[in-house]
């Protein structure tokens, strides 16, 4: 992976461009590479992370004639069977790169190339002639592209931070955008003026004329259910959901570097791992971290048993609250997003350890979404999905003026904005934590910026309500939240490329025609998957239940640490709180009180001090970047003394 930026009608020095490269040394140390064209405005830089063709292949990337550059960030797997098929077409390679594929590829079918590549991406492709560019970016979003408008005049980048980098965008927090973050809806970008390019989207850039328009090249489209009597039957879902997995995991250990898995105590990661143990060519090293402090959140005799069953090679990093702590700042730094609890932070430090061995990390994200393991997808007396649908019922569906397009109507069940679901008077008390300046801006929802909207109503028309819900999550939490904090920024933080073999849209569009009743069954999630893999996996993983990769809870309460009373006072003081302007230490003050005297097992204090982390977080982030954004550009992670087990 590595970290790309780009610049369209401003004009640019080569010292601010190398300073965006610069800002994302974390996701490209080892070279960077730059263009500017001298007859037109238009910047594109490149800080590479090396994987595959480690001699000959930094960027910009060009086409035989050098009318079109290409600077991209991820993987393009099957590129050899590429490669070879255009050869035979005529084409020139100038390097074994798999991204050298994406400029032949739109030489030989212009904008529908997309449809031909298979990874996880996101690349600016500038062609000279046309005068025009394509910022592109992958099917789930596992790759983040991020981009801003002014008049027409275009930056794009990795992170928001390179953006800002090159001097042309100040760095301002979206008051509203955190305001989502306490109803569990999760923006694109907490920065004011930047968007992201939506997963499965191109963005195409008429230069000559500086305007550009949004086009979707890829959506979920998940089928109504299938009829009982036609559906496939379960021994060959089985086969079929081994066979592509399996092509899935065999294309990602293709690296010219060092591969490795993280393995956790649950059932996705476990299968990850069995499966590159079954086709890799080398020993497989496996990575934990554990939590020895909280045996509920521990699962490093659970990973142990199965590394040893695929014979792996085991590292596991031990974990405690002043770890977290320690990392927290450097790991919001490259997160670029506030958190409402402290797992994204040690995700960072997993891969820390991990990077100290390999460069490649296969991970068990998106098993979940394609295969419905989450409680939400289950509909019964009890459930969130029940729950939501009688709540609906009661208030009936919500009209899109009441949401600013934040919440469209999915049938009748809805996106998860839960500020729907809260009472006025719930809505009221979370106005009451920012400063009485933002309030006005804040009591109506900021309009939807998005030129493509999350939710398409055709893709949720006749589903059932388990599949809605699928597409509501897909499209709303993985690429803004999960592939962001517990993916792309903490494992490119330290340098380190991570895949995701169950995001393969191969294997997508094979899941999406298993019936729902083999995915969920008898209570079990992700059933068809458990069933697929049941010899590869050891007995305690194979019957273990659902749970999420999570770090135990840390309580945001003065004195419970050295290093959370750091923090106090460094972020959530009274002078700190009136120098970035954005809450009120009153309300702060009140709500702190209030978590200190509830019992630790209540469901209020978890959503309260989930309050709390989001604000201590925001006031990293205002310090960060708003207040001493030119003392933090160049900063690179760095490595925290932590020895592994």
């Amino acid at each position: 992976m590595c970290g790309i930026v780009g610049v369209t009608g401003h004009s640019v020095s080569e010292q601010a461009l190398q300073q965006a490269i610069n800002s994302m040394h974390h996701r490209g140390p080892d070279g960077s590479g730059m263009f500017l064209d001298p007859e037109f405005p238009v910047a594109l830089g490149h800080a590479r992370l090396s994987i595959i063709d480690l001699a000959s292949g930094a960027q910009p990337l060009y086409s035989e004639d050098r009318d079109i550059v290409l600077v991209c960030n991820g993987e393009i797997y099957d590129f050899e069977r590429l490669r070879e098929e255009l050869i035979y077409d005529g084409h020139a390679f100038r390097t074994r790169s798999d991204s050298e594929v994406i400029i032949h590829l739109y030489q030989q079918h212009g904008l529908a190339f997309v449809e031909h590549l298979r990874g996880e991406f996101a690349f600016l492709l500038y062609d000279r002639r046309d005068q025009k560019l394509l910022a592109v970016r992958d099917r789930f979003g596992i790759k983040p592209l991020f981009f801003n408008d002014q008049d027409g005049r275009l930056l794009f980048a990795s992170e928001a931070k390179a953006m800002m980098a090159t001097g042309l965008l100040t760095p301002r927090l979206d008051i509203e955008a955190i305001r989502d973050f306490f109803s569990m809806v999760i923006p694109d970008s907490i920065f004011e003026a930047v968007e992201a390019v939506p997963p499965g989207c191109l963005l195409m850039a008429n230069l000559r004329e500086g305007t550009y328009e949004m086009k979707r090249y890829w959506d979920c489209d998940l089928p109504a259910e299938i009829d009982a009597g036609n559906e496939m039957a379960f021994d060959r879902c089985l086969a079929m959901v081994r066979e592509k997995f399996d092509e899935a995991v065999r294309l990602r250990l293709r690296a010219d570097v060092p591969v490795g898995v993280y393995l956790s105590g649950g059932i996705d990661s476990a299968i990850v791992a069995a499966t590159v143990a079954k086709y890799h060519r080398e020993k497989v090293m496996a990575f934990n971290i554990s939590f020895p402090q909280d045996e509920a959140f521990d699962e490093d005799r659970l990973s142990r048993e199965m590394a040893a069953k695929i014979g792996a090679e085991f590292h596991s990093i031990e974990c405690g609250p002043e770890a977290l702590l320690a990392n927290a700042e450097d790991c919001i730094w490259v997160t670029e997003l506030p958190f409402s609890n402290f797992h994204g932070v040690g995700k960072f430090m997993l891969s820390s350890l991990a990077r100290k061995h390999v460069k490649v990390i296969l991970t068990g994200e998106g098993a979940d979404e394609v295969f419905l393991g989450y409680i939400i997808f289950q509909s019964g007396k009890g459930s969130l999905l029940d729950q939501m649908v009688n709540k609906l019922k009661e208030q009936g569906a919500p009209k899109r003026s009441q949401t600013g397009g934040m919440l469209e109507t999915l049938g009748f069940v809805p996106m998860p904005d839960y500020n729907f679901m809260m009472s006025p008077k719930v809505q009221k008390r979370i106005l009451s934590f920012f400063d009485r300046k933002h309030r006005p801006r804040l009591k109506a929802r900021h309009p939807l910026r998005r030129l493509v909207p999350r939710i398409d109503r055709d893709q949720t028309e006749g589903r059932s309500l388990a599949r809605k819900m699928q597409y509501a999550w897909i499209k709303n939490m993985l690429a803004p939240y999960l592939l962001t904090v517990l993916g792309d920024r903490p494992e490119l933080g330290h340098s380190i490329e991570g895949r995701t073999p169950f995001l393969d849209h191969h294997l997508f569009a094979a899941a999406r025609s298993i019936p729902d009743r083999f995915k969920i069954h008898g209570g079990v999630e992700k059933y068809v998957l458990r069933e697929a893999f049941k010899e590869r996996l050891t007995e305690a993983i194979y019957s273990r239940g659902k749970w999420p990769y999570s770090a135990p809870p840390l309580w945001i309460e003065k004195g419970r640490c050295p290093g959370l009373d750091a923090l106090f006072d460094k972020y959530l003081s009274r002078k700190a709180i009136a120098k970035s302007g954005i809450f009120s230490y009153r309300q702060i003050l009140a709500l702190r009180w209030v978590v200190k005297l509830l019992s630790s097992n209540s469901l209020l204090k978890r959503r309260l001090n989930s309050a709390l982390a989001i604000i201590l977080t925001v006031q990293i982030l205002d310090h960060l970047f708003i207040q001493n954004f030119e003392e933090n550009v160049n900063r690179t992670a760095p490595q925290k003394a932590i020895a592994p087990k």
